[in-house]
């Protein structure tokens, strides 16, 4: 190999480096007894895992999904002159996400609004938002919950501007079933079923003092003006892989997620769900997985209801495969 090539194979491994290395794979898998490595591997084949390009793809296509459904309920697609994206909504990987959809699909920045800014519209305009549809992004959405009761039913702000629009879209990558389901209840308006559900889920936060007035903002909106569109819906891990693992695989698989399920604060991983992105995991992916995909937690974004977890773990707990010695 003649010094140009060697200089240009050395660019390609550069501008192309892994975002996460072998070592860092081989580091994670090491850490399992020699019996249970053959079932760590093959829960790791079952991720499917956003890199930046393939990322950058499907948000093109989530976008032109977004507008096909726009164009179905009378708004203008193709300037996109009646719709408002939020700058909200950016739990942690929020303002990632945002920001990829924005550059993948040449939306200008003036059309990401916080709102303060709509709000300041509306007093100068008082039908400002009865023609309008806005837009929400996340990247993963597995319970639903920091949408629901983080985002809306806490937030007088986030009722006030949702309820006014004449359509809202919540539109994802990554929808799980568990959270599909939430939202079917809420369309319906059994809102007590769906404060069950939350409870269930997370048994460590007390709702009770809450409770009536969490139902009553979620009784203030018509969630069948809320529509989601998404790119792909998730499921739990075991029950989602019958086409890819035998019989016995999956067995094994249950068992190895059960060897190192552990008492105490796991988010949302008993969703099990299938889905990283390049810059961490939803922790509704086993919580097995968390190191390898650098795995952030930032119970910032939750409000008082959550503070023993905060005293347990801090505001941001960091699960990183090459941080451990």
């Amino acid at each position: 190999m003649d010094d140009c090539e060697k200089r240009l194979e050395n660019l390609y491994n550069r501008f192309n480096e892994p975002i996460i290395p072998m070592g860092s794979i081989k580091k994670w898998l090491g850490r399992f007894a020699a019996e249970d490595r053959p079932a760590a591997l093959r829960l790791l084949e079952c991720i499917e895992f956003h890199s930046q390009p393939k990322l950058i793809r499907e948000t093109r296509e989530l976008h032109t999904k977004l507008k096909e459904r726009l164009a179905a309920d009378g708004f203008d697609a193709k300037t996109l002159a009646q719709v408002d994206f939020s700058r909200e909504f950016t739990c942690k990987s929020g303002d990632v996400v945002s920001y990829i959809y924005r550059k993948s699909n040449l939306i200008p920045v003036a059309e990401f609004r916080s709102f303060d800014g709509l709000l300041r519209e509306a007093e100068r305009h008082t039908d400002y938002f009865a023609y309008r549809a806005l837009v929400i992004l996340d990247d993963y959405i597995g319970t639903g919950s920091q949408f629901i009761f983080q985002f809306v039913c806490r937030n007088d702000e986030a009722l006030r501007i949702l309820g006014r629009y004449k359509k809202t879209y919540l539109a994802c990558y990554v929808l799980h079933e568990n959270a599909l389901e939430k939202f079917r209840l809420l369309r319906e308006r059994r809102f007590q079923e769906v404060l069950q559900i939350e409870e269930e889920q997370f048994p460590d936060v007390d709702f009770t003092p809450e409770r009536e007035r969490l139902q009553q903002a979620l009784s203030c909106l018509d969630w069948k003006n809320l529509e989601l569109v998404y790119f792909v819906l998730d499921g739990p891990l075991l029950a989602a892989a019958d086409d890819d693992l035998s019989a016995a695989e999956k067995e094994a698989v249950r068992r190895l997620l059960e060897k190192f399920t552990h008492e105490g604060y796991a988010g949302t991983s008993f969703l099990q769900g299938c889905h990283s992105f390049f810059y961490g995991a939803p922790n509704s992916l086993p919580e097995i997985l968390w190191p390898i995909f650098k795995r952030v937690e930032d119970f910032t974004v939750y409000t008082d209801s959550s503070e023993k977890l905060i005293a347990e773990h801090g505001t941001v707990v960091n699960y990183n495969i090459d941080d451990e010695p």
